[in-house]
Order: structure tokens, then sequence, then C-alpha cells
């Protein structure tokens, strides 16, 4: 329903983006012009978040949201918010429980990803800018998008209607990642996002198919402290999955968006630091409404995250680089009732409680790492020789103590014992503080206690394990809280049933686009209320598979991992998820996989199209025979083309053009194509060959082959001809006459291809140039009278050169191509001599330059 206001303060026209002008003096009003405007916001408000009609509502009636605090989105970001939050003591923080690390050892889902479902149940904290951060990794954020689409007139007075509206509640879920991107998973760290769009109005205009709405993702970014060159706008930037767009009545029915985030590095090593890079992301929402327009940026809150490329880490190669939610502090917990650990949990628990009546003995102890706001700071032993000897410094000043007269006897029962330390020995604040930072106040500032040598030493494992679980670099902070799980056992008596068990919640992720023959990440997520449920990949070819076609998962019992397919095509991968007490629960993700062309000589192109394209070598071979290989005309000459396909599905033709009118198409066979032909006559022949894979794909290389004839004849070339400035390359300026002769020739008998009469010869005039031949090697006279010969000789009277002399006998002209043979045995760019200057050596296609004087005469 459309509803009018006649409006005459100014105040309104500032608020929907317009200026009253003043009414012309005349006698009759022009017709009105009416002006469409989208006027965006961004809300974060926890209450309103959960009421998006309240936010309707209050605009029907005042035509904006002064009234609860709300101006519209600007340029800066989203919309500003009048309405007061309660400040936290403590920054913000998250806790992980220590016994998801038994034994040191890391837990099947390292990640632990929040739902959708979690996001909602802490929309307090989802829709603070910061977000709700569940985890290291996991991150959520939560707000409301209303654009309502106003209709305004002037002049003469200010007539605005709101013609319809926009309404979504949408959930930003970020997830970090350890080890790489696939497009370089050796130094390229990455995060991905999902959105959820929640479209909930979508009124006049918005609801054409014509309106469309653009949600992109958009990082600044930064490297801190950076020990190697770097470019900043290579520290956080989206990847290829960095927009979608679709009609506003599809997001009603596809409401999920997928987006990647990248950060460029060095491969991970103390020579390059840890190259953190740090991030500040938002989405930005653009809508296309016909006649309308949007007049400011429509930004959701900025979030956080880090890179990082920290060696130290772990000696897992894929482990070192990864991504974090750095913006809030990480913590541990440690349970008093859990017997793995109670004895160390215990330590630490009284020890911060009551210092004084810790040992060492000093008054005002303070012992820090209780709370977010009073962390402790990771030190990490292994990332350098400095960082080793203050770790080791701080286990030694500590059982140094426990050493003495001073320290308490150790218990009669309970045994072995270790002596463990409070703050911990891999932390700044360790025992050995004091002489590290030259601080004599910090002297004592550390508890020593008799903990069994096992609850001491699982603890350990758990912390270790934690520090490199959720990536705690060096100075990181961080805080242990101490829980008591015998106090909250819940269980009460008889009289009533347990708890209700869910099924259990399940996402196979967004659709993906990939490559046949390359692995393609699926997000896959699973929850349960009684823990991580037990999960199955599975897929099934679409119509447009050819037969035959197979995938394989990486691993088809994770969340996250990949997929890889023999062929292109569409196919529907399914996550099943069963918590072995309800019925198993799936859901279905796309992938469509795109075609790869074959790639001749053992290198493929993977993401052909794209920013990621890469050339991969693969074992196929190279393409025989080798270019300048010699023959006799009349011998066979077998042709073997290897060629590489990631799509092992695939069928392959190849056609080969022998260059001499014959042409020839066969199947390849076991990723090759070999032929076998005989040239009749001598001459230089560049073989082009052709694979064609059976969805259009291609690839083409040539090689060329000296065909010689011992009884073809024999040439003579003396003449002069006019050195072109750049053919001698040690002096591209020198001209002058060139001086060539040769007189080669097989002798009677001679089965080649070394003929054994004659020599070439070479002079240029005003230059030290010359060439005398010292031993030829092959000599080719073809029946349309071209002679080509090669061998190898000595250049201002210095051995080491090659040489390849030509000759057209109908035209009298010559070309001549010098080089060191140091550069190879046939010539490539480092060129002593050529007065034609060119990478093509074939008789067909080698541009004789023509003689002033002198002849070249081919003898059939």
């Amino acid at each position: 329903m459309r509803r009018r206001w006649l409006v005459v303060l100014a105040a309104l026209a500032a608020t929907v983006g317009f200026i009253l002008p003043g009414a012309p003096a005349q006698a009759q009003e022009p017709e009105p012009e009416k002006t469409y405007k989208l006027v965006p916001y961004v809300i974060s408000d926890p209450e309103l978040v959960k009421d998006p009609e309240r936010i309707r509502q209050e605009f029907a009636e005042n035509l904006n949201l002064d009234r609860l605090g709300i101006q519209p989105a600007t340029s800066d970001g989203p919309s500003a918010s009048t309405m007061s939050r309660a400040l936290a003591a403590d920054p913000v923080s998250y806790v992980v429980d220590s016994s998801r690390f038994p034994g040191g050892a890391k837990p099947a889902d390292i990640y632990d990803y929040a739902t959708e479902e979690q996001c909602r149940e802490h929309r307090d904290q989802a829709t603070q800018d910061a977000g709700w951060i569940k985890n290291r990794f996991s991150y959520c954020q939560e707000h409301v998008v209303f654009i309502p689409a106003v209709a305004c007139v002037i002049p003469p007075y200010i007539s605005c209607e709101v013609e319809g509206e926009y309404i979504s509640v949408n959930t930003l879920r970020g997830q970090g990642k350890v080890g790489g991107h696939l497009n370089d998973p050796a130094k390229l760290r990455w995060a991905d996002f999902l959105l959820d769009v929640d479209v909930t109005v979508a009124t006049g205009p918005f609801a054409q198919p014509t309106a469309k709405m653009k949600a992109s993702i958009e990082c600044d970014g930064g490297y801190r402290n950076p020990t190697i060159p770097v470019e900043e706008e290579y520290a956080c930037f989206p990847g290829p999955n960095k927009s979608t767009e679709k009609p506003v009545p599809q997001w009603a029915i596809d409401d999920d968006a997928y987006f990647e985030l990248l950060s460029d590095a060095r491969a991970p090593d103390a020579a390059n630091g840890e190259q953190i890079a740090v991030g500040e992301f938002h989405i930005e929402y653009d809508f296309s409404i016909p006649w309308h327009f949007q007049f400011m940026d429509t930004e959701s809150p900025k979030g956080g995250l880090r890179f990082d490329s920290a060696w130290y880490l772990s000696r897992a190669s894929t482990d070192k680089l990864g991504s974090v939610f750095d913006r809030a502090v990480p913590g541990m917990s440690m349970d008093k009732a859990d017997q793995g650990i109670m004895g160390a949990a215990v330590h630490i628990e009284e020890a911060r409680a009551n210092p004084a009546a810790t040992v060492p003995i000093k008054a005002g102890k303070v012992l820090h790492g209780a709370t977010p706001g009073d962390p402790l700071h990771r030190l990490p032993r292994a990332k350098s020789a400095d960082h080793r000897a203050r770790a080791d410094r701080n286990r030694t000043v500590s059982t140094n103590y426990c050493a003495t007269v001073a320290m308490p006897a150790q218990p009669t029962t309970g045994g072995p014992f270790d002596c463990d330390e409070y703050a911990l020995a891999s932390t700044y604040e360790g025992s050995a503080r004091w002489e590290f930072e030259q601080a004599p106040q910090y002297e004592l500032d550390h508890s020593v206690r008799w903990v069994n040598r096992s609850q001491n030493q699982e603890a350990g494992r758990r912390t270790g394990r934690w520090y490199a679980n959720d990536r705690l670099l060096d100075q990181d902070p961080f805080f242990i809280t101490i829980v008591d799980g015998a106090d909250g056992g819940g269980g009460g008596g008889g009289g009533g049933g347990g708890d209700v068990d869910n099924p259990p919640t399940v996402s196979a992720g967004p659709d993906r686009v990939g490559n046949e023959g390359v692995p393609v990440i699926l997000h896959g997520v699973a929850s349960d209320d009684n823990g991580a449920p037990g999960v199955g990949w599975s897929y099934t070819a679409g119509p447009d598979v050819d037969a035959g076609a197979a995938c394989t998962f990486a691993d088809a019992h994770a969340g996250i991992t990949t997929i890889t397919c023999t062929d292109d095509g569409t196919f529907t991968v399914s996550l099943t998820a069963n918590d072995g007490v309800n019925a198993a629960v799936s859901d279905s993700a796309t992938v469509t996989l795109h075609n790869v062309a074959p790639a001749i000589g053992g290198t493929v192109l993977t993401n052909p199209g794209t920013s990621a394209a890469t050339a991969e070598t693969t074992d196929e071979g190279t393409v025989t025979p080798d270019s300048w290989a010699v023959f006799r005309a009349g011998d066979p000459v077998t042709l073997r083309v290897p060629f590489a396909d990631p799509g092992t599905n695939d069928t392959h033709t190849c056609t080969v053009a022998w260059d001499d009118g014959t042409n020839e198409s066969v199947t390849g066979q076991n990723h090759a194509c070999e032929r076998t032909h005989a040239f009749a006559h001598a001459g230089m022949y560049t073989i082009a060959a052709t694979v064609t894979d059976d969805d259009g794909g291609t690839d083409q290389a040539e090689t060329m082959v000296v065909v010689y004839d011992p009884e073809g004849g024999f040439a003579t070339e003396g003449g002069i001809l006019e050195s072109p400035a750049g053919a001698l390359t040690s002096d591209p300026q020198q001209t002058g006459k060139l001086h060539v002769q040769f007189n080669v020739k097989y002798q009677p008998g001679e089965t080649g291809p070394v003929p054994g009469g004659g020599k070439v010869s070479a002079r240029l005039d005003g230059s030290d140039f010359s060439l005398d031949s010292t031993s030829l090697e092959w000599l080719v006279v073809t029946p349309n009278g071209r002679v080509a010969v090669k061998g190898s000789g000595n250049v201002n009277g210095d051995a080491g050169y090659g040489f390849v002399a030509y000759g057209d006998d109908g035209q009298d002209s010559i070309r001549l191509v010098v080089w060191p043979l140091s550069s190879g045995q046939i010539p490539g760019t480092a060129k002593t001599y050529d007065n034609r200057p060119s990478i093509e050596y074939d008789l067909d296609r080698f541009d004789p330059q023509g003689l002033e004087a002198g002849s070249v005469i081919v003898h059939s």
C-alpha cells in the first residue's frame, strides 16, 4: 500500500537526498516531475534485527528512522546508531575446552565452525560491529538491510511516497583456514565467507523480475612489519568468488552467496618472517532497480582477520600458513574435574587466587592470565635460538627453585611429581622475565608446585596443541580459565525422561565451479547437539556427463574436502550426517566442471581463463623426434606426440601435417599420438601435430626434421651481398659487403649424413668477422633448387662456432647463420651473425637475401 505525504520542511528533503528549490513566479506551474531514490539502511541493533517489521512501521510513519536513533548508510559504512550498548569490562574473547586436544592430538575438526543457527543464538554478539567470534576460525555478523524506494515530486512542494520496500536479515559467516589455497597451496593464504540473505519484504519495484541485488566482498589490508618487499594491495583481496548477483525475487528463494578473501605471501620460512597481513572486510550491497538509483553505498559492518605464514607452528607444511579472526583474545579452559589435568588446573586456580601464598614467597606478587583483559603472551620456543633460550631459561629458573630447601617436600602419595610452574614457560610472563627484560620488579613473579607428572605433562601437551591449532603466534595474548565440571553436572533423579536427541543439521555448502581433473573444494558443515555426527559424501553425475566419468573425494568422511572428477559436466554432491540415533540427514550442492584442453609435451593449464590459471608439468614426456633431427630420404620417421589431459575420461583425435602434402588423422592412445612416415625427397620439413579432445579442447606442436639424400645433387655458391645493420651482433651498426663461398657435395658411394667434400667461408668487409668451416654435418639439396649445409668452424680464427648456410638457385639468394656452440648445437637467440634475423630455419621459410654479385647453382 502506498502512502503519500505533503511536506514543506527542508529537513525531509535532506533525509531523502533532495534540495528544496524556490517556487517559480509564473501563472501556470509546469508539469511536475518525479525523482526516484533508494534510501539505504544497514542496521545492526539486536532488537531491530530480531524485529525488522518495527523498522518498516517507523519509516512508514515518519519517512525516517530518527526516533529509533538510526541514520541512513553513508559512504563510510553502515547506518550510524545513537542507541547505546553496555561496554564489556574485558575485550572480546572466546574459550575452547582443553579436552579438544587429548594427548596433544589434533582434533578431528580443527575448525568447529559456527552454524547459521548458532549465529542467531548469539545474536547479541553477532550484531556487534566486530561480530561474534566463536573461535579463532569462526566469525558471525548479523544485520538488517532496509531499502525504501521513495518517489518525490518537486516543485511547487515536496510530495513523497514510498513505492516499495526491501528488508532482509543477513547473516555473514567467516571461516578461517589452515593451509594454502588450491590455486597456490605453498603460499597463498585464504578465508571464505557464507552469506545468508533472508528476504522478509520485497514490494513495489523490488518485486519485479528486473530488480537485482549484488552482494560483493571487499577488504582493505596491509602487511604488519614486513621483512621482505611487499605490495599492500595483496595483503587482503577478493578471490575469484568475489560477488553474487541475482534478481531480488531469486534471493528470496536461493538465499546463499559464497566469497573468498586471499592474501599473497612467500613460502613459510624463517627468512621471510611470519608475513602477517591484516584485513578489514565488509559486504557491499548494490541494487539495480529500474528508474531508481542508490545514492549512498550500502555496506555491512566491518570485521577483521589476520593471515600468517608462521613456519614454527607445525612440522606439517600444510599447517604453517593460515588465517584467523584475530579481534578476540583466545582462551582455553581447564577443568578441575578432568582426571587427566586436574593437578595442573588446581595449581593455576589457587596460585592466581592467592599469589602471596605461593612459592617462592614474595609480597605483592602478580600472576597474569586469568582474563582476556589481563592476558599472558605466547613465547614460541621453536621460532629462533633467542626464543628457545628464553623458554628454556624460564624452565630452569623454576626447576632450580624446586631444588632448593625453600621448596616444600613432595607429597607422600599421588606421585611421581613434576615441578610445575605458572606462568607457563611458553610465555613472556614466565619465571625468567625479569632477567630478559632487565626489570627487577618481575623477579619471583611466578609460582611452583609439585604436580602429578602425568597430569602436568598432559596439560602441557594440550596447551602446545592449542597454540598450534588456534595459530597463536609470537606475542599473541591469551588467557586460561579454570572450571569445575563437577559443579554443573545437572543430572537429577528419576521420574523424568532425558533430553530429546535432535537430528543433526547438515549443509553441503555453496555450489562450486571448477575444472575436470582438478580438485574442487567442498565446504560441508554438520553439527549435532550431542557432538560431531558422522558424515559421508557421495555424488551423482548429471545427464551432460560422458559415460565412464568418475569422481573421488580426498576424504569422503570430512565436511571440508575436495572432489576430483575425470570429465567435465554437472555433478550433484550430497553430504549425509548420521548421529547414530535419528534418521540420517542429507543436503546437496552442484559442482560444475569445465573442460580442460589437452596439452602437448606434458604441460597442462589448470583453471584456464581465470586469474588463477597455472601451468603444471606432468610426466607425459616431450615430442619426438627433436627439432633438427636428421634422417635419410626414404627412411622411416616416427613421430610421437605425448600429451597431458586432467580429464582422464576424455578421448582424443590427433591430426598430423607432414609438410610434404601428406595429412593424417588418428585416435590418440595412452595419452600419445604415434605415426610413421617416409619422406621421398631431401628437405627440411616442419611437422605440425594437433591434439583435440572430445569436448573441442585443442593444442598444437611443431618439430622440424632434416632429410638428406646423398644422391640428390650438390651446390656451389659464391657471391657478394650488402650485410644489413644488426646482422653482426657484436657490432649491430656494422654494414658492408659480405663475401660468401661454398662448394659442398657427397662423394660417390657416401651414405651420409656428413658430406665428404667441400667447405664454407665468409668475410665481412670493414669488420673482423670471418668464418672458415672446419667440419660439416649434413647437406640438403631439394628438387626445387634450394640448398642448406650445416657444420662448425672458426670465427676470426677461434674455434667453437656452428653455422648453417642457405641458398636458393632460382633467386640467387642466401642466408648465413653463425652462433657460438656454447649456447647449443642448433641456432637460438645467442647468434654471432645472421643477415636475415629470424627464428625460422625450414628451407621453405628461411627468407634469403639476394646477391649483388655472384650466383647459387644447384647441380641435380
